[in-house]
């Protein structure tokens, strides 16, 4: 911790008197009798609340948290009583200080430093120091348990992490752009790419904290973003770079274009992904202790030079109270994190969500990019102390860019005219090359039927009813069709919408919020090489969700209020929005934030209480428990699957294996859908139908899958 963060001394101080003091219970007479193999009752094994006592002694209230929470979680303050007066606490404390004392010399020097400068710090900053100490403490307590067992097993020590070198990567990348520069042959598309890369490099060389990069779609936001983080990095010292993205569409891609541009093969470990379907839960002890591999390392501290990683996990380790998540936290410290397609950040979650990235800048020394052609409003009013209010610009407004990449033009629908699926049908494949997303399974389901028994020749489907790895190489055939000009229909939900690199003439898109809308246009024209007037968005109300709203719009209230604010402009007199005018994106938000509470669920009041369980609870981006299924009945990779689970072991590499081959479920994990069974520990597997076209075909997909 020292070493990442050097002036921050007392928290490295604080760190160190955790590591002292986190097992001193184990000098209770029944651990002693349990180490030599006897009988003890679990009560008498109890260790961590000793040491959480002896902070206490000292008036080093984050440490007692983080030493309770090392095993288990950190619990709401209010809650740590009983573990402390318990007969594992106080009164354990007093019978072993002498013996411990006498064993452990450097317990007799601690002083008061912390206690010092903890009393400086407000309740929010306190409750942030204290997840800093106990990320800390679980790292080190891990990794020292570790390097013994590989002692006594006689296996080699972990690998070290690899070296961040940001000069180095940023040449290769920099050539790798001056290579697709060549490539492209220029063009106005290829122009603003140039200017936004130097504009880029130029802002590195700015003071750490807070950047926005409003860039259009197609603009190259995630190498210039790249571009960037290695400058800024580089220039300032800063040790790792973590990109986030909303998406695990976005995530394959992404990592693939970054790998590519910075001259890395698809397994080398510099740069690491780390996402829910390659995660795994808390595993079984002797399982994981006998496999401590390097990727199971980085899955659980990050120490890896690049990350790429989803809001999901990202945003919901800051807020955990679990070991397993916390563990990352110390080691964001002095990064430069790329909040990519940011417009996606939770309206419901956004107060807390600011105030957390805030707490990075200010207390871990890192710089925040928010990257999006849709720019939320984060000085939002209503966001009060938790509003960002010095985020600067990358690329300047004067560069005009909306208007140079002015693509496409956009019909808005007709009121009172909704359409059916038959006639989006007709109107798709009139074209030899159209996209159309809608904001459901369901409707993707049925519109793709429909299109298929009109022209069945060309047609694609994509949700997240289809597992990542039958998701990529629709993806990759539809990239092969578009570079080709052969015919390509494709029905998608939102999930194309949000950076994901294809080029569509034609774009229909059902009603939805603003954003969407903006970056569903994004698919459309991409690289600017139709003439004017460029491509075709047409917006439309479908007639299903007019007759079964609830069938076939997301259950999402933010959701529905931005499409009720962009409704409600369309209605007006005034005339439609402009998506390539920013200032229509920043009314957008403006209103959307005003229709609801920001801080829903008060996080705020929870973490200035050091409620650290309810905070871990309420924090979800996604509300729904759920499990991750394996699909061996798709038959294109029947026998590499069906492989795979024969070979599996509950590791992280054994999860990462089968990530590829894996969906979503939304449920209950004790009580799957019909047709999964937990075939191997922690691994579950659907048995029922997989379709070659659409994924999980079981008309519970609605209830039970995640979009």
């Amino acid at each position: 911790m020292e070493a990442a963060l050097p002036e921050r001394v007392e928290i490295a101080k604080a760190a160190w008197v955790a590591g002292l003091l986190h097992d001193v219970g184990k000098y209770r007479d029944g651990f002693i009798r349990y180490l030599q193999s006897q009988q003890v009752p679990g009560v008498e094994r109890f260790h961590k609340e000793a040491g959480a006592a002896w902070a206490e002694t000292l008036r080093l209230e984050p440490l007692v948290s983080a030493i309770l929470g090392h095993h288990g979680g950190m619990l709401d303050r209010s809650k740590q009583e009983d573990s402390l007066d318990g007969p594992a606490g106080r009164k354990a404390l007093d019978s072993i200080r002498d013996r411990a004392l006498s064993d452990c010399p450097a317990l007799v020097v601690l002083g008061s430093g912390p206690a010092s400068a903890f009393n400086a710090l407000n309740d929010l900053d306190l409750e942030f120091v204290t997840r800093l100490v106990f990320s800390c403490l679980v790292d080190a307590d891990w990794t020292d348990t570790g390097c013994h067992e590989r002692a006594a097993k006689g296996l080699p020590l972990d690998p070290v992490p690899p070296a961040f070198v940001a000069e180095e990567w940023l040449s290769t990348l920099l050539a790798h752009l001056a290579e697709k520069r060549k490539d492209s042959r220029g063009g106005p598309v290829a122009d603003v790419r140039k200017e936004v890369l130097e504009h880029a490099l130029e802002a590195a060389a700015r003071p750490a904290g807070f950047f926005t990069l409003t860039v259009p779609t197609g603009g190259g936001k995630t190498l210039s973003g790249l571009a960037f983080a290695l400058a800024h990095a580089r220039t300032h010292g800063l040790r790792r770079i973590i990109y986030v993205v909303p998406y695990l569409s976005i995530l394959e891609q992404n990592a693939a274009a970054i790998r590519a541009a910075v001259g890395l093969s698809r397994d080398d470990p510099i740069v690491f992904e780390h996402h829910s379907l390659a995660d795994v839960g808390t595993p079984s002890k002797g399982a994981e202790e006998t496999r401590l591999d390097d990727p199971s390392r980085r899955a659980e501290n990050w120490d890896a030079p690049i990350i790429i990683t989803t809001n999901v996990m990202f945003l919901e380790s800051l807020f955990s109270n679990q070991p397993r998540r916390c563990r990352k936290l110390h080691n964001i410290a002095r990064s430069v994190i790329i909040l990519d397609e940011c417009q996606n950040l939770a309206p419901a979650l956004l107060s807390p969500t600011c105030a957390m990235l805030k707490q990075l800048v200010k207390i871990l020394g890192c710089s925040v990019v928010f990257s999006t052609a849709t720019q939320p409003t984060l000085n939002h009013r209503k966001l009060n102390s938790d509003a960002i209010t010095d985020a600067r610009e990358i690329v300047p407004s004067s560069l005009n860019l909306f208007n140079r990449l002015d693509r496409v033009r956009v019909e808005w629908p007709m009121r009172g005219a909704p359409l059916d699926w038959t006639a989006i049908a007709s109107r798709m494949c009139s074209q030899k090359s159209a996209l159309c997303i809608v904001n459901s399974r369901r409707a993707a389901r049925e519109l793709f039927e429909q299109v298929k028994h009109v022209e069945p020749e060309g047609c694609f489907h994509l949700s997240t009813s289809m597992c990542p790895r039958h998701r990529w190489e629709i993806l990759a055939e539809l990239r092969r069709r578009l570079g080709n000009g052969v015919a390509c229909r494709l029905i998608s939900t939102q999930l194309i919408e949000a950076g994901v690199d294809v080029d569509f003439p034609l774009v229909f898109r059902e009603m939805a919020p603003l954003d969407s809308i903006i970056q569903a246009a994004g698919r459309c024209n991409r690289e600017g090489k139709l003439p004017p007037p460029g491509g075709h968005v047409i917006v439309f109300r479908s007639m299903a969700a007019a007759a079964n709203d609830r069938r076939y719009y997301p259950n999402d209230l933010w959701y529905k209020a931005g499409r009720s604010v962009l409704e409600t402009r369309l209605d007006s007199s005034k005339p439609p929005p402009d998506i390539s005018d920013p200032a229509s994106i920043e009314d957008y938000f403006e209103r959307i934030y005003n229709t609801g509470n920001l801080d829903e669920r008060g996080l705020r009041g929870c973490r200035k209480d050091s409620r650290f369980r309810t905070v871990d609870e309420s924090y979800r981006l996604i509300d729904d428990v759920g499990l991750s299924a394996v699909v061996p009945t798709w038959t294109e990779h029947a026998l590499e699957i069906e492989d795979l689970i024969a070979a599996f072991e509950p590791t992280r590499v054994g999860f990462r294996s089968l990530s590829p081959f894996q969906v979503n479920m939304r449920c209950d994990p004790r009580q799957p859908p019909t047709g999964t069974v937990e075939e191997k520990p922690g691994l579950f597997v659907w048995r029922g139908r997989y379709d070659a076209d659409i994924g999980w075909t079981d008309e519970a997909v609605d209830e039970h899958w995640v979009v």
